[in-house]
């Protein structure tokens, strides 16, 4: 009896150990992170360093810019869809290319988001003006899409 409480004691030091690891871990990589948040999703973290998924924007940030008028084009994605996985390599280089200024939202970090934007799925690109919606496209899209959507929207306040 005395092996068994021994053994289970071991294996409960064991289990500690690497929770308080895997803590450590995900604290030393989320340290300084766009999100101002102290722990997030495994799947986000992933994406920190991917240059594809910069210029994020939290919820607070991203009200006070379409408050202020300010003509404003969002990416809202979830770094948990496939769609977005296979949307964000080529919707990233394009509005770069095509020098749109495009924030990205992380729905998976911020919840909030889907009812506060009226998302309702996601890949969903939307362009804000003088603190309105103006047009949005939901789904997964060709480049095509995206780019006439930057040439319409996007990038009619530039000229």
């Amino acid at each position: 009896m005395k092996k068994v409480i021994i053994f289970g004691s071991i294996i409960i030091v064991i289990f500690a150990a690497i929770a308080i690891i895997t803590q450590m871990q995900q604290s030393s990589q989320t340290e300084g992170n766009p999100y101002g948040k102290d722990s997030l999703e495994a799947s986000t973290i992933e994406l920190l360093d991917d240059p594809n998924y910069q210029n994020q924007i939290t919820p607070d940030a991203l009200t006070e810019k379409i408050e202020s008028g300010e003509p404003t084009t969002v990416y809202f994605f979830s770094p948990t869809c496939q769609y977005c996985r296979q949307t964000t390599p080529i919707l990233s280089p394009l509005a770069e290319d095509m020098d749109v200024e495009m924030v990205k939202f992380n729905l998976l970090e911020f919840e909030n988001g889907w009812n506060q934007f009226s998302i309702e799925s996601t890949p969903t690109v939307i362009y804000y003006e003088n603190g309105e919606e103006v047009q949005r496209v939901v789904g997964a899209a060709p480049e095509d899409t995206y780019s006439a959507f930057f040439n319409e929207f996007s990038l009619r306040t530039n000229q």
